[in-house]
Protein backbone atom coordinates (compact mmCIF):
# COMPACT_ATOMS: atom_id res chain seq x y z
CA UNK A 1 0.00 0.00 0.00
CA UNK A 2 1.86 3.51 -1.17
CA UNK A 3 2.27 5.61 1.78
CA UNK A 4 -0.70 7.87 -0.15
CA UNK A 5 -3.63 5.97 1.86
CA UNK A 6 -1.41 6.65 5.04
CA UNK A 7 -1.03 8.77 7.74
CA UNK A 8 1.21 9.30 10.74
CA UNK A 9 -0.65 7.67 14.09
CA UNK A 10 1.24 7.65 16.36
CA UNK A 11 1.31 11.40 16.95
CA UNK A 12 -2.25 11.22 17.51
CA UNK A 13 -2.86 10.65 21.01
CA UNK A 14 -0.46 13.02 22.92
CA UNK A 15 0.23 15.54 19.93
CA UNK A 16 3.61 14.35 20.13
CA UNK A 17 6.42 16.97 20.30
CA UNK A 18 9.49 17.68 20.03
CA UNK A 19 10.86 20.82 22.02
CA UNK A 20 12.01 23.67 20.19
CA UNK A 21 15.29 22.85 17.84
CA UNK A 22 15.83 19.52 19.70
CA UNK A 23 15.76 16.01 17.68
CA UNK A 24 14.49 12.57 18.63
CA UNK A 25 18.64 11.54 18.18
CA UNK A 26 19.05 13.74 21.63
CA UNK A 27 17.36 11.24 23.91
CA UNK A 28 20.33 8.84 24.65
CA UNK A 29 19.24 5.82 26.84
CA UNK A 30 20.83 5.68 29.90
CA UNK A 31 22.45 2.46 31.27
CA UNK A 32 19.60 1.66 33.83
CA UNK A 33 16.90 2.41 31.15
CA UNK A 34 18.88 0.46 27.78
CA UNK A 35 18.34 -2.52 30.47
CA UNK A 36 14.81 -2.03 31.30
CA UNK A 37 14.34 -1.70 27.26
CA UNK A 38 16.11 -4.82 26.71
CA UNK A 39 13.61 -6.48 29.36
CA UNK A 40 10.75 -5.12 27.37
CA UNK A 41 9.78 -2.75 29.87
CA UNK A 42 8.61 0.70 28.25
CA UNK A 43 10.65 3.86 29.45
CA UNK A 44 9.23 6.79 29.64
CA UNK A 45 10.22 10.42 30.85
CA UNK A 46 8.62 13.96 31.30
CA UNK A 47 9.50 17.05 32.12
CA UNK A 48 6.58 18.85 32.89
CA UNK A 49 5.45 22.25 34.33
CA UNK A 50 4.07 22.62 37.74
CA UNK A 51 0.55 21.97 36.64
CA UNK A 52 1.55 18.66 34.98
CA UNK A 53 -0.40 19.18 31.67
CA UNK A 54 2.59 20.28 29.13
CA UNK A 55 6.64 20.05 28.71
CA UNK A 56 8.79 17.35 27.17
CA UNK A 57 8.39 13.82 27.16
CA UNK A 58 10.55 11.25 25.76
CA UNK A 59 10.01 7.26 25.29
CA UNK A 60 11.83 4.38 23.70
CA UNK A 61 10.29 0.99 23.48
CA UNK A 62 12.44 -2.68 21.48
CA UNK A 63 10.24 -4.44 19.23
CA UNK A 64 10.84 -7.82 17.96
CA UNK A 65 10.38 -6.56 14.16
CA UNK A 66 12.59 -4.65 11.42
CA UNK A 67 12.17 -0.98 10.86
CA UNK A 68 10.25 -1.66 7.65
CA UNK A 69 7.08 -3.26 9.44
CA UNK A 70 7.30 -1.11 12.49
CA UNK A 71 7.16 2.37 9.81
CA UNK A 72 4.46 0.88 8.17
CA UNK A 73 2.69 -0.22 11.12
CA UNK A 74 2.93 3.73 12.16
CA UNK A 75 1.53 5.28 9.23
CA UNK A 76 -0.95 3.02 8.25
CA UNK A 77 -4.45 4.32 9.33
CA UNK A 78 -6.35 0.73 10.26
CA UNK A 79 -3.68 -0.20 11.91
CA UNK A 80 -3.60 3.31 14.18
CA UNK A 81 -6.92 2.58 14.96
CA UNK A 82 -6.22 -0.97 16.46
CA UNK A 83 -3.78 0.92 19.31
CA UNK A 84 -3.88 4.40 19.55
CA UNK A 85 -6.56 5.32 22.61
CA UNK A 86 -9.54 7.78 21.37
CA UNK A 87 -8.38 8.20 17.92
CA UNK A 88 -11.54 8.41 15.77
CA UNK A 89 -11.23 9.68 12.53
CA UNK A 90 -8.62 10.98 9.98
CA UNK A 91 -8.54 11.94 6.68
CA UNK A 92 -5.39 12.82 4.21
CA UNK A 93 -5.85 16.37 3.03
CA UNK A 94 -2.73 16.82 0.78
CA UNK A 95 0.15 14.04 -0.01
CA UNK A 96 3.49 14.57 -1.70
CA UNK A 97 4.28 13.19 -5.08
CA UNK A 98 6.67 10.63 -3.91
CA UNK A 99 5.98 9.93 -0.37
CA UNK A 100 7.78 12.27 1.49
CA UNK A 101 5.17 14.28 3.39
CA UNK A 102 1.58 14.31 4.48
CA UNK A 103 -0.96 16.74 5.26
CA UNK A 104 -3.17 14.56 7.84
CA UNK A 105 -6.17 15.17 9.94
CA UNK A 106 -7.10 14.10 13.03
CA UNK A 107 -10.13 13.81 15.52
CA UNK A 108 -9.49 12.31 18.96
CA UNK A 109 -12.84 11.81 21.31
CA UNK A 110 -12.13 11.21 25.13
CA UNK A 111 -15.82 10.77 25.87
CA UNK A 112 -17.62 12.56 28.23
CA UNK A 113 -14.50 13.53 29.87
CA UNK A 114 -13.79 16.86 27.14
CA UNK A 115 -14.98 17.99 23.57
CA UNK A 116 -13.34 16.07 20.88
CA UNK A 117 -10.34 17.37 19.60
CA UNK A 118 -9.15 18.33 16.54
CA UNK A 119 -5.70 18.81 14.53
CA UNK A 120 -4.23 19.16 11.47
CA UNK A 121 -0.50 18.26 11.01
CA UNK A 122 1.93 17.64 8.66
CA UNK A 123 4.14 14.64 8.89
CA UNK A 124 7.89 14.52 7.21
CA UNK A 125 8.10 11.09 6.15
CA UNK A 126 11.85 9.18 5.94
CA UNK A 127 11.16 5.32 4.84
CA UNK A 128 11.88 3.15 7.78
CA UNK A 129 13.93 5.75 9.62
CA UNK A 130 12.09 8.53 10.90
CA UNK A 131 8.58 10.69 11.36
CA UNK A 132 8.60 14.20 12.02
CA UNK A 133 5.59 16.20 12.36
CA UNK A 134 4.06 19.51 13.57
CA UNK A 135 0.30 21.06 13.76
CA UNK A 136 -0.63 23.60 11.24
CA UNK A 137 -3.75 24.19 12.42
CA UNK A 138 -6.10 22.52 15.15
CA UNK A 139 -6.99 23.02 18.80
CA UNK A 140 -3.93 22.31 20.36
CA UNK A 141 -1.20 25.06 21.26
CA UNK A 142 1.85 23.61 20.62
CA UNK A 143 1.97 19.83 18.88
CA UNK A 144 5.10 19.40 16.91
CA UNK A 145 7.43 16.25 17.20
CA UNK A 146 8.96 13.07 16.04
CA UNK A 147 9.95 9.22 16.09
CA UNK A 148 13.13 7.41 15.17
CA UNK A 149 13.70 4.08 14.43
CA UNK A 150 17.28 2.91 14.91
CA UNK A 151 17.39 -0.79 13.78
CA UNK A 152 19.67 -3.50 15.28
CA UNK A 153 23.03 -4.50 13.49
CA UNK A 154 21.32 -7.45 11.87
CA UNK A 155 18.08 -4.97 11.19
CA UNK A 156 15.80 -7.77 12.97
CA UNK A 157 14.72 -5.31 15.69
CA UNK A 158 13.71 -1.70 16.15
CA UNK A 159 14.97 0.68 18.59
CA UNK A 160 11.93 3.27 18.87
CA UNK A 161 13.01 7.29 20.48
CA UNK A 162 10.35 9.20 20.95
CA UNK A 163 10.79 12.99 22.17
CA UNK A 164 7.87 15.38 22.19
CA UNK A 165 7.20 18.34 23.62
CA UNK A 166 3.35 19.20 24.06
CA UNK A 167 0.50 22.01 25.21
CA UNK A 168 -2.48 20.61 24.77
CA UNK A 169 -5.72 22.14 24.10
CA UNK A 170 -6.99 24.74 27.60
CA UNK A 171 -10.81 22.53 27.40
CA UNK A 172 -8.76 19.59 28.26
CA UNK A 173 -8.84 18.72 32.05
CA UNK A 174 -5.03 18.66 33.69
CA UNK A 175 -5.66 15.14 35.15
CA UNK A 176 -6.43 14.20 31.90
CA UNK A 177 -3.66 15.76 30.17
CA UNK A 178 -1.11 14.17 32.75
CA UNK A 179 -3.20 10.75 32.08
CA UNK A 180 -1.87 10.95 28.29
CA UNK A 181 1.88 10.97 29.72
CA UNK A 182 1.42 8.13 32.66
CA UNK A 183 -0.89 5.91 31.64
CA UNK A 184 -1.90 5.90 27.80
CA UNK A 185 1.51 6.65 26.41
CA UNK A 186 3.04 3.37 27.67
CA UNK A 187 -0.04 1.52 26.75
CA UNK A 188 0.23 2.56 23.37
CA UNK A 189 3.95 1.46 22.99
CA UNK A 190 3.04 -1.75 23.88
CA UNK A 191 -0.31 -1.82 21.92
CA UNK A 192 2.02 -0.77 18.55
CA UNK A 193 4.56 -3.36 19.86
CA UNK A 194 2.07 -6.51 20.16
CA UNK A 195 0.95 -5.08 16.99
CA UNK A 196 4.23 -4.55 15.03
CA UNK A 197 5.38 -8.34 16.34
CA UNK A 198 2.61 -10.00 15.54
CA UNK A 199 2.63 -8.89 11.68
CA UNK A 200 6.13 -10.33 11.58
CA UNK A 201 5.13 -13.61 12.76
CA UNK A 202 2.73 -13.58 9.78
CA UNK A 203 5.53 -12.09 7.59
CA UNK A 204 7.80 -14.70 8.61
CA UNK A 205 5.52 -17.76 8.41
CA UNK A 206 4.37 -16.89 4.70
CA UNK A 207 5.93 -18.50 2.04
CA UNK A 208 5.75 -14.92 -0.02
Amino acid sequence: MRLARQWTALAAILGACLGRSATAAEFSLTPDESRRVAARQIVVRAELDSSQRRGTVRAAVRIEAPPHVVFQMMIRCDDALQYVPHLEACEVRERAADDTWLVVEHQIDFGWYAPAVNWTFRAELDADRSIRFRQVSGDFKANEGSWELEPTPDGATTLLLYRAYIDPPGFVPNWLARSTFRRELPQMLKDLRRHCEAEQTLRAASPH
